[in-house]
């Protein structure tokens, strides 16, 4: 409410509704996700209570408070007490059990989140609650309120927030606000404002839709509900001051409350900034008609024409009711609340059925955001340029025959229009832009800026021209919603990246009606040419573009748009006299100047005459004109302002110089410094929190800006702060300022500084989980490492913020921040900023005394770049769903040796210990997937899917997934698979077999194409085209192509292509040239490098089929070729399509082009037989026979990263990120993540960003790709070849001893009190170990090989000095007895003297110590079972299997026999595989195993034990029966590790969290604790996971056991 009343009320009989929640409540009886903060109230049932009528207005209320009798002070204080109990925030008040729309309700001045909405201040009447809930129309609704401290007689520290701050903590907590599944922004979203509430939500509508950040969740809004909205302001805003100024209670005036008043300038910038987002919304407003009480008066608050925006798309609507009740019923009744909710129902109905009939285009626009990184066309750039256009202007430009004949001509053409910086280029295009929309015509546009990188960027540019065009054309926003699916991401490529694929591949293609692009400024772009070049390109797409550029007219602009007039048409053309238009500004400008009419035309004549068309010199002379109280003082101006720019800036500069006051100059640097060197502009608000000594005691601080900044900085209608124009800031960087230093490295280091203070803070973690962010933090946190690059190395200063900085506790909240924000991708070029600071830094001091160095420093300086460098990649994903695992997890899981770990990992919010595992150093490894039971044979990859193929089982392919690592689908060809391949987009994925070629359609995996192969041919290239044709070469030269696209039943099967393609003509005469070793398809498929052992390297053209290049041998003077063409052949193409790299003995690089050719230097050992060449173009790997992988920089030919393993590697590849490599080693696929790949990909980027031409820098020959060189230390890294895990036995204790066995046949024990390893033994011929177990006194361990042999172990622990083991043979089997088979299982009893087997053939029970057969049993055919110990009789067994639970005696004899019901549980053939460990005394949790497509299949059932122990063994007929589980439960095991005493299931996710579930409980009570990084695990070492009664977790991991202790237990 705005205006509120303090009116005394009687004490009703019983007290006022309680407003806690009890702590005992059932949860189910509160709404399930509640926003955060907690809410310390519950609300009652809905009731309806007839209000009585309440007519004073908030002025009375401000004078009853500040102004009442000692008698009221009891009714203040309960008011005031009921005030502080509606909580601030977001609050759901009603949560639907099915959803279709949020409904949000803000209150206004004076006003709470819950009693602005309730008659009589009763929450008995609180309607959206109690009432909205019933009406059957809103029934799917979810009901929320936010409350925000707008309270009038709040104390002084209040007075100075601003409708813009309540809108800032709006925006952020609707994106961050709530911790529940249940989020706003999933669905429409309709908000209903009261009184100042709706300026609120136009501020926060403003600046969403302007900032990306906010974009998402601003553009669900749909609807607003104005209820009596001062759109014009209201002259009792200045009354409310007085009465608060006047106030003897400490009270003061308020921002938000001045903001109110009819023509303040935030009321103006509201309507006019709103004016241009409102035709996106639907709009009620609701006005008031009746007057309300005013102390002793009675008026009206708000009149209607102030109540109504005067909008097309607005229904007003009147309500009998005064300014405090337009928000307030009386009963469902009430004329009113019909009125309301009937506005209610109308939008709720129109964006279901919106959405209804929008969902896939809104789901399409979703893929496309994800695709480019971009929600939106770049709304605050045009908003900023009509803030300064006046009515009238720009129709001379409008109405011109160049742009008459631009817009309507039937053919593509460019309008390129030119003029001097400052003549409004800017502002016209903005009138150019509104003109398209207003006339219907499909526009889309981009605003350059000089001094901000992102808005230089051509990769933006690209991406958001097509997310614009994506919006206006349904086919082309398919066509993009397809690149996202198949995973695609292009938010971080580089220009020619995105020209390629959204563009050439994708727009050229469509048809479509005329569409416009208009440019502004490209010549504050990165690259003017580049931009032109794009822009010349499209005159070759198939449908209309028409193109219309500003900028100055720059010399290498015009020969660019000559050139460009080859390919489409230009029109160049000067600014006409833009004269009228300044008038236009001018007498606007000057009309309330206190002078008459002829004063004023003289004044503005001269004006118009000196300027010669510069509007920034008009604007500039203006500002000081305008604030003239006399007409000498006006002339005296005039007189005093230089002619032209420069005279005009140094004009500017000197009345900088002139200030006098120290506090001033401070102040003034202070702008300068943030308007000048800022990464991105920053606002007045967030500045003001960083340096509130120095803005707190300014009383107007826009004019006080003007002033002491000589109008060099101003601040624009977004309130940032910015220079004037970007030729001030070349100004300021040559000329400088007299008063202070403006220097690049000392201005950046203040700023550093300042980031880091903020960042630096102890409360930092406390304000970010209440969610009270500090408004300069996200700057901070996303911008510090910027201006480190710009600070000078030799700065004492720097180094002393960094190392206070990182010695403290404060890194992890900043890393909080970004996860929670989605920037946690910033900490890769952080890292690699402290990398060159530090290495900048050992540079200077190598000319300082070594007294001086500071190497303890600079070292923890360089290993947290490395920690930030890894968090991303190991544990990114984890952060971004829970931040807070940055204080709980992270730590242990970190090696040792990283700071995070020595820092962290024993703080009291670490719930992590891990042991076991020699996790000392970040390895490279991201993870480990298995291919089959075979060797590896072939891999392909795109973003989204990694598709493997081994010999075992046969035709078997498996997709995983390549965020999660988690097994996508199994395709099944039913025969060898000779090659893999992705089309460029990912959505096809293409199989050649041994008799059949495969294509599949994702992520369906629907088969599309099945076609007979050439006989007998084997591929030896096989790729998709960019039209997704399959080409191939064969073994015998031949080259085919297969198409894929279209009705398979029109389409042919394979198809030879020439017959001349690879036939030479010139071979020696007695050489047979036969199979090529290698070829390579360029990446349009195009052109062929082939490649033979004993024949030179040739490049060929398929169409037309010709040889066009051949590599000679290179000789030096005096000695032979270099090169002889024999030996290991590979070659491969740089993805520039210029040069290709290969290996003929030694490593080369050749462009067939102009013939250059360079080898790898100083290169010996063993020759690779393996390269790929990275899709960035910057480096290729190549592997060996030995293990060593080695990438190389390519333009410096160097190593630049080594990779030493054990094992032989079959193929390699890179992902298309550039930034992950793939290896086939054994049957596994490796996936690696090197820092150098991290860093280079970072590096480039930003290169490609900051280049002076793009298409120069970027492979067009090899000078051009030695330009995007990267110099980096060569690292070295070894792949873990510990053999793996095959068998564990463990204890109930986490301190006792772990035994484990490998594929090599080693036995050890893991003593975890010590942290020690003891091999207790080496099997003979390194024979594997099948199993293992300990007898119950855990002296005793048995295990058995994989012939079948047995050995039993006694282990003694002796304590001398240190903890040693005594081991000795018990029992030795050299070779395993004629048909017992392999042993599965090994069972001691309960005295340790019987020793039970499971064998494959037979089942024994050895006595110990002369391992004497005491009992056999034969193993019926088909059964697999698994055993435990009976749990209560020490004399008996049990036996699970897939059709029985029976019991045995110790002498194998069975007592009875349960039959297993597993009919609606599980496949109709499955076996019981393993059983897991359960703590709970009546669950048996079984793993079961089937077959499918020739690959294991892995589930679980829940087995109540209560039978094991009723059981009287006279064959009673009840059968066992698994548990049934919820599905949701069922659907998230990925992996079951046990159950706890408690009852809970233990399981992993797919992604590898750690949750626990009661058995018997909801499915929604699934908790997640922690999680396991995905490099640590395989699929077969977790299915040997296991669970300690306490909760601890063993696995194994790299040939280890890792050992996490936790707290589920212990916080249940």
């Amino acid at each position: 409410m705005m205006w509120k009343r303090l009116r005394s009320r009687k004490k009703a009989d019983s007290e006022v509704p309680s407003i806690s929640i009890s702590d005992s409540a059932d949860p189910l009886d509160h709404p399930r996700h509640q926003s955060l903060p907690e809410p310390t109230l519950s609300l009652p049932e809905r009731t309806l209570v007839q209000r009585r009528e309440s007519e004073q207005s908030a002025i009375s209320d401000v004078h009853a408070q500040l102004f009442s009798s000692q008698n009221s002070f009891g009714h203040r204080r309960q008011r005031s007490q009921d005030r502080r109990n509606d909580p601030l925030g977001l609050l759901v008040l009603h949560a639907p059990v099915q959803r279709s729309v949020d409904i949000l309700f803000i209150h206004g001045l004076g006003g709470t989140s819950l009693r602005t909405w309730c008659r009589n201040r009763d929450l008995e009447n609180l309607w959206p609650q109690l009432w909205l809930p019933e009406e059957s129309d809103l029934s799917q609704a979810r009901i929320l309120t936010f409350g925000y401290n707008a309270h009038f007689s709040s104390k002084k520290e209040y007075a100075s927030l601003t409708i813009g701050d309540f809108a800032n903590d709006l925006l952020f907590r609707m994106k961050y606000g709530e911790n529940g599944p249940e989020r706003l922004g999933q669905v429409p979203l309709v908000v209903v404002a009261h009184s100042m509430g709706g300026l609120v939500f136009k501020k926060a509508f403003i600046h969403g839709q302007m900032n990306e950040e906010f974009r998402g969740v601003v553009s669900s809004i749909k609807a607003v509900l104005f209820l009596a909205t001062p759109h014009r302001g209201t002259d009792l805003a200045e009354t409310l001051n007085r009465v608060l100024t006047s106030s003897v209670f400490g009270h003061s005036p308020k921002d938000y409350v001045s903001e109110l008043a009819r023509r303040s300038p935030t009321i103006d910038e509201l309507n006019e900034s709103f004016r241009h987002h409102a035709s996106k919304l639907q709009i009620f407003s609701f006005y008031e008609t009746l007057s309300t009480n005013v102390g002793p008066m009675s008026f009206m608050i708000l009149e209607k024409h102030s109540s109504l925006l005067g909008y097309p798309n607005e229904t007003p609507q009147p309500l009998i009711a005064n300014h405090h009740d337009v928000c307030k019923f009386t009963s469902t009744d009430d004329p009113n609340y019909v009125s309301v909710v009937g506005a209610l129902r109308s939008v709720v109905s129109a964006v279901r059925s919106s959405k209804e009939s929008n969902s896939t285009v809104e789901e399409d626009l979703a893929h496309v955001a994800n695709l480019l990184g971009v929600s939106g066309p770049p709304e605050d750039d045009i908003a900023a340029c009509r803030a300064v256009r006046k009515a009238g202007t720009c129709q001379q430009f409008l109405t011109s025959k160049d742009f008459y004949n631009w817009v309507y001509t039937d053919s593509r053409s460019v309008l390129w229009v030119h003029a001097p910086p400052g003549s409004g280029k800017s502002t016209l295009c903005s009138a150019v832009i509104d003109h398209l929309l207003e006339e219907g015509s499909h526009c889309a546009y981009f605003f350059f800026k000089h001094g901000i990188r992102q808005k230089r960027s051509l990769g933006n540019m690209l991406r958001s021209l097509a997310y614009q065009i994506a919006l206006k054309i349904p086919k082309y926003r398919q066509a993009l919603a397809e690149l996202s699916k198949s995973g695609l991401r292009l938010q971080s490529s580089d220009a020619l990246t995105v020209w390629k694929r959204v563009y050439l591949s994708t727009l050229a293609n469509e048809k479509f009606e005329a569409f416009y692009l208009v440019l502004d400024a490209i010549d504050e772009s990165e690259s003017s040419k580049q931009v032109v070049e794009f822009i010349s390109g499209m005159g070759e797409f198939e449908s209309l573009i028409r193109v219309l550029v500003f900028s100055r007219p720059v010399p290498t602009l015009s020969q660019s748009f000559q050139k460009a007039g080859r390919r489409i048409y230009v029109n160049s053309v000067a600014l006409p006299s833009n004269e009228e238009d300044i008038r236009l500004f001018v007498a606007e400008e000057i009309e309330y100047l206190p002078s008459d009419d002829d004063f004023k035309l003289q004044t503005t004549n001269e004006i118009i005459r000196r300027s010669q068309g510069n509007f920034l010199w008009a604007s500039l002379v203006l500002k000081r004109v305008v604030r003239c109280h006399r007409q000498d003082q006006v002339k005296r101006v005039l007189e005093e302002t230089p002619d032209g720019m420069d005279e005009l800036y140094d004009r500017m500069s000197t009345a900088v110089a002139d200030l006098d006051l120290q506090e001033d100059k401070v102040l003034s640097r202070i702008l300068f410094s943030w308007a000048m060197y800022a990464k991105t502009p920053l606002t007045v608000e967030e500045l003001s929190e960083p340096y509130a000594n120095e803005f707190g005691s300014v009383m107007d601080l826009k004019h006080t800006i003007s002033q002491i900044c000589g109008q060099f900085v101003v601040v624009d209608t977004n309130n940032r702060l910015s220079l004037v124009h970007h030729s001030a800031h070349d100004y300021l960087r040559r000329a400088g300022l007299h008063s202070f230093s403006l220097d690049a490295e000392t201005v950046h280091e203040d700023l550093l500084c300042k980031c880091l203070l903020t960042l630096c803070d102890r409360t930092l973690r406390n304000k970010i989980n209440a969610l009270k962010v500090p408004q300069f933090l996200p700057y901070a946190a996303t911008s510090w490492a910027f201006h480190l690059e710009g600070s000078s190395p030799e700065s004492d200063r720097v180094l002393d913020t960094l190392v206070k900085f990182f010695k403290g506790p404060f890194p992890f909240p900043w890393i909080q921040y970004l996860s929670m924000s989605g920037h946690l991708a910033e900490l890769t070029a952080v890292s690699r900023r402290l990398t060159a600071f530090a290495r900048r830094r050992r540079k200077v001091e190598t000319n300082r005394s070594p007294m001086l160095h500071r190497l303890s420093d600079l070292s923890l300086i360089d290993t947290w770049a490395v920690d930030l460098l890894k968090l991303p990649a190991k544990f990114g994903r984890h952060l971004s769903e829970d931040p807070q695992l940055i204080y709980k997890c992270i730590p242990a899981l970190s090696p040792a040796s990283s700071a995070i770990f020595q820092k962290f990992s024993g703080s009291p919010t670490t719930t992590l210990s891990v042991s076991g595992v020699s996790n000392s150093e970040w390895d490279d490894c991201l993870a480990r997937v298995s291919a089959g039971t075979g060797r590896a044979l072939v891999l392909a990859v795109t973003s989204l899917y990694l598709a493997l193929a081994a010999d075992m089982p046969v035709g078997c392919i498996t997709l995983w997934d390549t965020s999660l690592f988690t097994e996508f689908k199994t395709l099944d060809v039913g025969e060898y698979v000779y090659s893999l391949a992705f089309n460029s987009s990912g959505s096809l994925l293409a199989c050649y077999g041994l008799s059949r070629t495969y294509v599949w359609k994702l992520p369906t995996c629907s088969l599309v194409r099945t076609i007979k192969n050439p006989y007998q041919e084997r591929p030896l290239g096989f790729k998709f085209n960019e039209s997704d044709s399959l080409i191939m070469v064969t073994d015998i030269r031949r080259v085919y192509q297969l198409s894929t696209v279209g009705n398979s039943e029109h389409l042919s099967g394979w198809t030879q292509l020439n017959p001349s393609i690879m036939e030479e003509a010139n071979v020696p005469e007695g050489m047979f040239l036969g199979t090529p070793s290698s070829v390579s398809f360029n990446n349009d498929c195009t052109q062929i490098a082939v490649s033979y052992r004993a024949f030179p390297l040739s490049i060929w053209n398929i169409d037309p089929p010709e040889m066009v290049a051949r590599l000679k041998p290179r000789t030096k003077q005096g000695q032979g070729a270099i090169n002889s063409h024999t030996g290991t052949n590979k070659v491969v193409w740089h993805p520039s399509g210029t040069q290709v790299i290969g290996i003929y003995g030694r490593i080369f690089r050749w462009g067939p082009l102009d013939d250059t050719y360079e080898e790898v230097k100083g290169e010996t050992g063993i020759i690779p037989n393996e390269i790929q060449c990275s899709p960035n173009g910057l480096v290729f790997i190549t592997s060996d026979v030995e293990g060593t992988i080695k990438i190389y920089d390519v333009a410096q030919m160097t190593v630049v990263y080594k990779l030493i393993s054990e094992d032989t590697i079959n193929t390699i590849c890179f992902s298309p990120s550039s930034v992950r490599f793939y290896d086939l080693r054994g049957s596994y696929c490796n996936i690696w993540e090197p820092n150098c790949l991290l860093r280079l990909a970072d590096v480039a980027a930003e290169r490609f960003n900051d280049a002076d031409s793009v298409n120069e820098s970027l492979w067009s020959d090899t000078e051009d790709t030695r330009s995007t060189s990267i110099s980096f230390p060569i690292s070295e890294s070894h792949a873990d070849s510990k053999p793996a895990i095959t068998a564990v036995a463990i204890c109930n204790r986490a301190d006792q001893h772990i035994a484990y066995g490998n594929d090599d046949g080693v036995v050890e024990l893991f003593d975890p009190t010590a942290n020690s390893r003891h091999t207790i033994a080496k099997t003979l011929f390194a024979m594997g170990i099948e199993s293992l177990a300990w007898n119950r006194s855990h002296d005793q361990l048995a295990f058995s090989l994989l012939n079948g042999a047995i050995t039993v172990k006694a282990i003694a622990e002796r304590t001398a000095g240190q903890r040693q083991l005594s081991v000795n043979d018990v029992y030795r089997e050299s070779n395993s007895p004629i048909g017992r088979g392999r042993v599965k299982k090994l069972l001691f009893d309960t005295t340790g003297k019987l020793l039970f087997l499971y064998g494959t053939r037979k089942s024994q029970v050895l006595a110990l110590p002369s391992g004497q057969v005491t009992a056999e049993r034969d193993i019926p055919e088909g059964e697999s079972a698994q055993w435990i110990q009976h749990p209560s009789r020490p004399d008996a067994l049990i036996s699970i299997s897939n059709k029985n639970v029976t019991a045995f005696t110790w002498k194998l004899e069975e007592e009875w026999s349960v039959p297993l019901d597993t009919s609606h549980a599980l496949s109709e053939s499955f076996a019981v595989d393993a059983l897991y460990q359960s703590h709970h005394t009546r669950l048996l949790l079984v793993r079961t195993v089937s077959v499918q497509l020739n690959r294991p299949h892995y589930s679980f059932m829940l087995l109540p034990t209560s039978t094991l122990y009723e059981h009287d063994g006279k064959g009673s007929h009840i059968s066992i029966k698994p548990i049934n589980l919820p599905d949701a439960l069922t659907r998230a095991v990925a992996h079951p590790l046990g159950i706890l005493p408690d009852g809970r299931l233990v399981f992993l996710d797919n992604n590898l969290w750690v949750c626990t579930a009661q058995v018997g409980g909801a499915a929604e009570a699934i908790t997640r604790h922690f999680f396991i990084p995905q490099d640590w695990v395989t699929n077969s070492g977790l299915r040997l996971g296991q669970l300690l009664q306490d909760g601890t977790i063993l696995f194994p991991s790299k040939g280890e056991m890792a050992i996490i202790q936790n707290d589920m237990v212990s916080e249940w």
